[in-house]
């Protein structure tokens, strides 16, 4: 009866009766063989680990179908796998390796763990326990509390470098530590090495230390009464028994260097009272003027008075006493993934004021100058320190970021100076500061330019048999072929960005020290912030020239700092064996090194050169945020209204 009735109907309609009963067949088999039950959840469930007593509601488990076998377990190193940002790409998009560029760099990644645990092996046979390791006369010393810095500040580059049995001989230790003492301890630093170091560890270890956290809210505590002042700015030093600080002088760097920690512990933890601390000192910077000593929009001077809430000076520094503030604007940015405007525009901000008045380009080379600034004379000091040098990579993710490609190039420009003074000296390290006195102001039309260059470019403006470039003529082109060639013109730039691998890779020789150039402190004290920014602008660029330098500065300082149980400062980087006449008469053990080894060569200098010579997936700067010590801190998307409202 029905085949009778569809007859009777028109031809489209019994083909349209046909193909929808059709569709609804399919549809019944889809469901009868349960692939329903392999719909995506809810990004926010997704996690890489679950644990019965994780306090974050949004961790769960997909769901399995039965009999089946789980899903393989996510390397926690890869970040968080249900993620994605909502910001624009950072990394590189890097092809497959040859399998001879693969063995180079396993063979160099191999060579900075080595390195790392013979360090480790002298700090826990010596020092373990102590905040540092006396590298020459191996006794211990403890400038941070004594509560282990080494040690903690160590645990997050243990857990990148999947060496769990030396992580798991720090944890009966933690017992130990009693942050309740009878001393002055900096907030600033117990905050970026200790707090900072068990937050990631915890992360890292997938939260199955439960101590790490205990530990971190310990701490916290000890330290939340510092941040108790008239402004909400947090002291420099605080005595936790006394509860008191001996003085209301603190640094931009110390206070605009909490925020991260703080958010991280408030999501941990549930208890929004440390993020709502860190966001309170973030809107009082937001809204300082000229009456708290604000001279220039976004240019921050050093030195604040915490109860007043008012700078003492008008110097802004992206080095020394400056540096991290600034950093911490955009890391909240990518922290939160956009989601509060502020923390963006606050870095924008001062970034626009800093190429405008403080960069420097020095005449002849590719290089430029960060030095300190004075915003009330608008005088530079034309001097520069190592700390500076995180600026190239924090430029560059900022670029990737805000999509300014000027302030890439600008970051490349800073990164050859920062590998200028590695390069030049002899030693191959780079001193802690220095001068350049011929300098002038930054201009991006001149920048790297050569008189005949520059020459060359002005008489081709007014050469009067050449068109103005300004002035587009009529064309007589379609739409199409104008989009056929913007096509081509994109095809050919995707081919030259192409990832090359060469297992032979040469750099170019670096030139002469200009007549103008000298060095101050001429220390090595085994700083991180040149092979900071030489990984993250590698990993962003892909130009394997950054890990060249990388590889050298990891040499120089295998041949110049390295002692019998780990690794000392160099007192002279311009200084080698043969230099003067008693040198010879010196033992090789000692010679021109200092007894000093400061916990960031575990936490930063090792962490970062082992990451520069790793697969690119681990440690994604798409899924993670350092901290300012270079702990890693697991992107993904938090409910910040729980902390902030």
């Amino acid at each position: 009866m029905v085949f009778t009735y569809l007859k009777q109907l028109p031809k489209r309609w019994r083909l349209f009766i046909l193909s929808l009963c059709f569709v609804l067949l399919m549809g019944q088999m889809w469901v009868l063989t349960g692939s329903s039950s392999k719909l995506p959840l809810d990004e926010a469930n997704l996690s890489p680990q679950s644990t019965a007593n994780d306090k974050d509601a949004r961790i769960g488990t997909p769901l399995q179908e039965p009999n089946t076998p789980p899903a393989p377990k996510q390397n926690i190193l890869l970040g968080f796998g249900g993620f994605l940002s909502k910001l624009p790409q950072m990394q590189h998009n890097f092809g497959p390796e040859p399998l001879a560029y693969t063995r180079l760099r396993e063979r160099r990644r191999a060579a900075v763990k080595k390195s790392f645990l013979h360090g480790w092996k002298g700090y826990t046979t010596y020092a373990f326990g102590h905040d540092e390791l006396k590298p020459l006369s191996n006794k211990p010393k403890d400038p941070f509390g004594g509560w282990g810095a080494t040690m903690i500040d160590a645990l997050s580059t243990l857990a990148v470098m999947e060496l769990p049995g030396e992580f798991l001989k720090v944890m009966p230790r933690l017992h130990k530590i009693n942050f309740t003492v009878d001393e002055d301890v900096s907030v600033f630093e117990s905050i970026i090495r200790y707090l900072g170091g068990f937050i990631s560890a915890f992360e890292l270890t997938e939260r199955k230390q439960d101590m790490l956290l205990q530990k971190a809210e310990k701490l916290a505590q000890e330290l939340l009464p510092a941040f108790d002042t008239p402004s909400g700015l947090p002291h420099h030093l605080w005595n936790p028994v006394q509860n008191k600080s001996t003085n209301r002088e603190t640094l931009i760097a110390e206070v605009g260097t909490v925020q991260l920690e703080f958010m991280m512990l408030s999501q941990l933890s549930g208890n929004p009272i440390y993020g709502q601390k860190a966001q309170a000192i973030t809107d009082f910077l937001d809204k300082m003027g000229y009456e708290h000593g604000i001279y220039i929009k976004g240019l921050y001077p050093t030195s604040i008075d915490t109860h007043k809430g008012r700078f003492k000076d008008a110097i802004t520094t992206f080095g020394a006493m400056g540096d991290s503030a600034f950093e911490y604007f955009l890391k909240e940015h990518l922290l939160v993934d956009g989601t509060i405007p502020q923390y963006g525009r606050m870095y924008m901000q001062s970034i626009r004021s800093m190429k405008q008045y403080m960069l420097r380009q020095i005449p002849g080379y590719d290089m430029l100058l960060l030095p300190p600034f004075n915003t009330q004379t608008s005088t530079s000091k034309n001097a520069m320190d190592h700390l500076t040098c995180f600026v190239p990579g924090m430029l560059a993710m900022g670029a990737k970021t805000f999509n300014e490609p000027e302030d890439m190039e600008i970051a490349k420009g800073l990164m050859e100076t920062c590998v200028f003074m590695y390069r030049t000296t002899k030693t191959g390290l780079s001193p802690e500061n220095w001068v350049v006195s011929k300098t002038e102001a930054y201009n991006p039309m001149t920048f790297n330019k050569t008189k005949e260059e520059l020459q060359s470019a002005r008489d081709w403006w007014y050469d009067d048999e050449l068109q103005n470039p300004l002035i587009k003529p009529p064309s007589n082109e379609s739409l199409v072929e104008r989009v056929e060639a913007q096509q081509k013109v994109l095809e050919e730039e995707e081919q030259q960005d192409a990832q090359e691998y060469f297992v032979d890779y040469k750099l170019p020789p670096v030139k002469e020290r200009p007549d103008s150039l000298f060095f101050g402190d001429k220390r090595y004290i085994l700083r991180p912030e040149t092979v900071e920014s030489l990984f993250i602008l590698y990993r962003i660029t892909g130009d394997q020239k950054y890990q060249e330098y990388g590889w050298e500065i990891y040499q120089a300082i295998e041949k110049h700092c390295k002692t019998k149980s780990a690794y000392a400062t160099i007192r002279n980087v311009d200084k080698v064996r043969g230099d003067d006449e008693d040198d010879e008469g010196e033992p090789l053990e000692g010679f021109n090194q200092i007894d000093s080894m400061e916990s960031f060569l575990f936490a930063e200098t090792f962490k970062y050169l082992y990451l520069l010579f790793s697969p690119p997936e681990i440690i994604s700067l798409d899924k993670f945020v350092f901290n300012t010590e270079a702990h890693p801190f697991i992107r993904r998307q938090w409910n910040w209204d729980k902390i902030f409202k």
